[in-house]
């Protein structure tokens, strides 16, 4: 490109004695044989017959840009997908296999202590209760609902399993006074979300109980808590009842092995079976797990709910992952500069020297009429100066021409 700038300039001056030096291949070789081709109409001596060939070229400049993002993507792409990667071999620490268990047992804590209050909630605001007056009763539930927001609807049942008196929304299922099942319970099976329920009898009445529904946001929000991943509450069946992330109801733990993690209960369990039973080897990924089932006091002690908690290796600061983590970042810093850097030189070079080939050739090819305007205040703008130069001139050259020539007809019809 330097070259052709001091070859067109050249010839702008009027030094059409040497032939242009015509590069060998691509956009420059198009615009060095136009050169050519406009030094001969100018009246320069014929040089080297091969230079005033006119060239075409299908790739030019892409094909050195595509050789090159293929040779750059040959180094960026491997440092980011095979370099430094690792396996289910790498040792997680036993400190955050223990710092995952006991923040799961600090979560299942607090979501029994929440039942438990519910259910004292319950046992509190029943002694308020009228059995023989429906309206005082309602507004006894209105109450205790916009004091406690765990709820989403309050009711009184009769023994029969009528409706006496209610707050809230409409009850979402029926409670069972079978003595047998737990004050908290759970239904809502094949629903859109599970129902959990916290149920008190009212004293001094005729087997009249009052029923909280509890909302599931409530528990939800119990569970989300940074650092410990995804977190969920799950029956003695290991379906999900509640979770940090969104949920089916009901619906299975994701993995067998967290399954069974529950069943076992291997929370309680010492050291020893930490690495079989809260890490989950699967392919090269690393899975850190905890199980919680409720245990202490309260009537949501003997519900059978667990609380599980799971999250991949690699959220933790672990020397092997952070070493794969920089290689990912090279390879993608790599393929951010191969697309910045190529693209400027697509945009700044290439695309001008397509461009002013194109513009020389139609030059060279007797277009003297489409004036040449430089867009680029560098090498490609000066030689398109040099062209519109070079038009001028061979309008100019022209104009003399067509001169001469009507001259003598004119002193022919004189005479």
């Amino acid at each position: 490109l330097l070259r052709l700038f001091l070859e067109s300039r050249r010839l702008a001056r009027g030094d059409l004695t040497r032939p242009v030096d015509v590069p060998r291949w691509g956009e420059a070789a198009r615009v060095g044989s136009a050169l050519e081709r406009l030094r001969t109409q100018l009246g320069g001596t014929t040089g080297d017959p091969g230079g005033r060939q006119r060239v075409k070229g299908r790739f030019g400049v892409r094909g050195p840009l595509a050789l090159t993002a293929v040779l750059l993507l040959l180094w960026c792409l491997p440092v980011g997908l095979l370099l430094n990667r690792t396996d289910d071999s790498v040792s997680i620490p036993a400190s955050m296999v223990n710092d995952q268990r006991d923040r799961t047992d600090l979560v299942a804590d607090r979501v029994r202590r929440a039942l438990n209050e519910a259910q004292a909630d319950l046992v509190s605001t029943s002694r308020l209760i009228a059995p023989d007056d429906a309206d005082a009763t309602a507004k006894v539930l209105e109450t205790a609902l916009r004091e406690h927001t765990r709820y989403q609807t309050l009711y009184v049942l009769s023994e029969d399993g009528e409706v006496v008196a209610r707050a809230g929304e409409e009850p979402n299922s029926d409670w069972s006074d079978d003595e047998d099942l737990p004050l908290v319970r759970v239904s809502g099976k094949g629903d859109k979300k599970p129902v959990v329920q916290v149920g008190a009898p009212v004293p001094d009445s005729k087997g009249e109980t009052v029923v909280g529904e509890v909302r599931i946001e409530f528990l939800n929000s119990l569970l989300k808590r940074p650092g410990l991943g995804e977190v969920r509450v799950v029956n003695s069946e290991a379906e999900t009842i509640a979770a940090g992330d969104g949920f089916l109801a009901f619906e299975e733990l994701p993995r067998d092995a967290l399954a069974d993690l529950v069943r076992a209960g291997s929370v309680h369990v010492g050291a020893g079976p930490v690495e079989n039973g809260l890490l989950i080897r699967e392919g090269r990924g690393v899975t850190v797990a905890a199980a919680a089932p409720f245990s202490g006091g309260g009537v949501a002690a003997d519900i059978g709910w667990t609380v599980v908690s799971w999250q991949n290796a690699k959220d933790f600061q672990i020397t092997p992952y952070q070493r794969e983590d920089r290689s990912v970042l090279a390879g993608l810093l790599g393929l951010a500069l191969i697309v910045v850097c190529l693209g400027w030189v697509f945009l700044v070079v290439a695309r001008p020297m397509r461009a002013l080939a194109a513009s020389a050739e139609k030059l060279a090819d007797g277009d003297l009429k489409s004036v040449l305007y430089p867009r680029y205040q560098d090498e490609v703008g000066a030689v398109v100066r040099s062209l519109e130069l070079l038009r001028q001139q061979l309008q100019a050259r022209k104009q003399t021409q067509a001169r001469r020539l009507a001259e003598p007809e004119a002193g022919v019809r004189g005479r």
